[in-house]
């Protein structure tokens, strides 16, 4: 499971570095940069298309852990989470080293006249959270929308009743058992 975590990071990774739009600083003669302002709101892009990412490849996770390891019981959302985070930290990495690269180094090299990339950074690290929150989500509502998994396969399915507990046949008095 581990490496098909690491696999849906690395995917997302790469999407990451070909959507994120990265604005460009502009080398002036006497050495500063500028950057439009319209450029400069560009720098959201990043972020944005990593959390878009986020909430599908958390959904993958969740719903390849789901179908995996649903047997496990309760431990399954615990793992899904973990799973979900090594994802999210591969795809964080593998963009990063997928981008332009280091922007202080790039910026120190440029020449006047010369346009310099912005990194491809995560600015905002919260966003490793929609990463779990999107991956646990899916085991969590099949769990509980779900059919109730018994230990005993060939055990009588359980009715529910008006309140929370369950209600069988044997709890139920002889008058309520007759249909109208």
């Amino acid at each position: 499971m581990a490496i098909l975590a690491i696999l849906v990071g690395a995917v997302c990774a790469l999407v990451w570095a070909n959507l994120a739009v990265l604005p460009s600083y502009v080398v002036q003669t006497d050495g500063h940069a500028v950057i439009s302002d319209g450029d400069l709101a560009e720098a959201f892009s990043a972020d944005f298309w990593f959390s878009v990412l986020a909430v599908l490849g958390g959904a993958a996770i969740g719903v390849a852990t789901w179908i995996l390891l649903r047997m496990v019981g309760w431990p399954v959302a615990l793992l899904t989470a973990l799973l979900s985070l090594l994802g999210g930290v591969t795809c964080w990495g593998l963009g990063s080293l997928i981008g332009p690269g280091q922007f202080a180094q790039r910026m120190a090299s440029a020449k006047a006249g010369e346009s310099v990339r912005m990194a491809l950074e995560l600015t905002t690290p919260s966003a490793l959270a929609i990463w779990v929150f999107a991956a646990v989500a899916i085991p969590l509502f099949a769990a509980s929308l779900g059919p109730e998994m018994d230990a005993d396969p060939d055990a009588e399915p359980r009715r529910r009743g008006r309140g929370t507990a369950d209600v069988t046949d044997d709890d139920l008095e002889p008058a309520a058992l007759i249909e109208t």
